[in-house]
Formats: structure tokens, sequence, C-alpha cells
């Protein structure tokens, strides 16, 4: 089954949906830039609305080490997603398995060295368009990852919604689907009807394969 990770939560209503509506992860947004960015006290309330088996993932861009050791303490974090060039340290260095982010252009991919990439927790493709605050709302020419595989689990990202996330899925047999924007009234305000019909159209591609 295709994991969906909702990312850029800011509101306990929003994650207690999420997660009944079977979200594998959810994603809190601490980079600095970001309209979805919640604070120390925000990240630790909004955790405390996860029940057991759902992931949480923080999503971060040029912040400090320090810093992201302290959301994984308040946010309890179960991985960290990094939106930039992977370092090498990173892996030894960042508390939590690592989601690397590839942003995608055109061929050949701009994949992080290999030996990093194979110790990450999963890889995530997202449009190259993104900015600082992670996150673009844009759509990437998918033909560039058909028939690839990975030395670890793929989430696909990048202007996904209920009206086409199906089609990404029966296309690329991502191991996850990652949604912003996509299930959004507003930045960080998530819209009911959109998450009913995003997590609908993911079980209704699965069932299909």
């Amino acid at each position: 089954m295709t994991q969906v990770k909702i990312c850029g939560l800011t509101r306990e209503e929003d994650v207690a949906l999420a997660c009944h509506l079977g979200a594998s992860w959810v994603g809190f947004n601490f980079a600095e830039r970001s309209p979805r960015r919640i604070g120390l006290d925000r990240a630790r309330s909004l955790a405390s609305e996860v029940p057991p088996g759902v992931g949480r993932v923080g999503v971060f861009v040029g912040e400090r080490l320090d810093d992201i050791r302290g959301a994984v303490e308040a946010a309890s974090l179960d991985a960290v997603q990094v939106h930039r060039a992977l370092r090498a340290s990173d892996v030894d260095e960042i508390p939590r398995p690592v989601f690397a982010v590839v942003r995608v252009t055109a061929a050949p991919l701009d994949l992080p060295p290999a030996d990093s990439l194979g110790r990450c927790r999963a890889v995530l493709f997202d449009a190259a368009t993104a900015s600082a605050n992670g996150g673009t709302g844009t759509v990437f020419d998918w033909s560039l990852l058909d028939g690839r595989s990975w030395p670890v689990p793929f989430f696909l990202a990048g202007g996904l919604t209920p009206e086409n996330v199906s089609d990404a899925v029966a296309r690329l047999h991502p191991d996850g689907v990652d949604v912003a924007s996509g299930v959004e009234s507003a930045p960080g305000i998530k819209d009911r009807d959109r998450m009913l019909r995003f997590f609908d159209a993911v079980r209704r591609a699965d069932e299909r394969a």
C-alpha cells in the first residue's frame, strides 16, 4: 500500500484528521521562511495528537544542527527531511533517520552520493522550482523517474492533488506520496474535503494495481 505523508501541518484538528484517514507520516515545517513554519511549543502540541504507528517528520532547509536537535526533542520526531543538498555528515550528525530531498529538473537527476543515500530513511523527489520554504506545489516531469529504482524507499512530491495523485501512483508506484498545498485552503490550513478525496484517490489506485 502506498504511504501518505501529509506535510505542513499547523493545526491539531488537521493532524487528527490526517491520522484518522490513514496517514503513515505527518510533517511539521521548521524552515524559517516557510508560511507553514511552526515553533517548538506548537510542534510539541501537534505531536501530542499523533497516535502510535504514525511517523512524525520535521522539515528543515538551512537550520543549524542545534535547531534540528531542539525540534527533534520538542516534537518527538521520528525522521528529519532535509530540503537542501545532502551533506556527507548529515546522516551521522542528524539525530534521526533522514529523508533526502532531490529537486528534479532534467536528466540526469542530481542524486546524493550513493553511500549517503543508501543510509537514508527515504528519498523524496520534488520539483526543482521549490524555494527555501520547501515545497512548490508544482508538478515535475514524471517520465524522469520512469523505470528507475532506488536503494531506499522513495516518496513523490510536487503538485500532487486529489485530481492527479491516482495517476502518479499508477504510473510510478512510489512507496509514498507527500502533499501539503494540494490539500489546503490556505498555507497550513488543510481542507477536509480535499484530504478525504486525496486519501480515497490513493486507495483506489492501490486497489487497481
